[in-house]
Formats: structure tokens, C-alpha cells, sequence
């Protein structure tokens, strides 16, 4: 663990961060009841999934890149 890069910690911060901002996040993707009472999805509302998955990717890489700084 103390042979990490600064941005593997980065990474691992990221991701940590991640596991509790992500339901404020999923109630924004969430499905909603329409007035005849079924339940169907928002398409607009996927376009706040880009950013999140973005964010997952870059936390993942950071995390792997792996090597000290020796």
C-alpha cells in the first residue's frame, strides 16, 4: 500500500467518495409512475449518467496505473 503513486491515491479517494454520493445520484436516474399508473424511465434523465460513468473511469484508471515513485 505505501509503494502507491499519488494518483493511485487519487483514484482510491475517488472511488471511496463514490460509495456515498451514489444513491443521491440513483434517485436522479430513478424510474417514475406516470398519472395511468405504470412506471416508465425519463431518457432525459440518462444524460446525468455520462458524467457518472466518466467519473467511475477515471477513478478505475487512476487506481490501476500501479508502479511507486521510486
Amino acid at each position: 500500500m505505501m509503494g502507491m503513486r499519488w494518483t493511485n491515491w487519487l483514484g482510491l479517494a475517488m472511488l471511496m467518495s463514490f460509495l456515498f454520493i451514489h444513491e443521491p445520484i440513483w434517485l436522479l436516474l430513478e424510474f417514475h409512475p406516470t398519472p395511468s399508473g405504470s412506471t416508465e424511465f425519463d431518457s432525459t434523465k440518462i444524460l446525468w449518467a455520462i458524467p457518472v460513468v466518466a467519473y467511475v473511469i477515471v477513478g478505475a484508471v487512476l487506481l490501476m496505473r500501479g508502479g511507486s515513485d521510486d
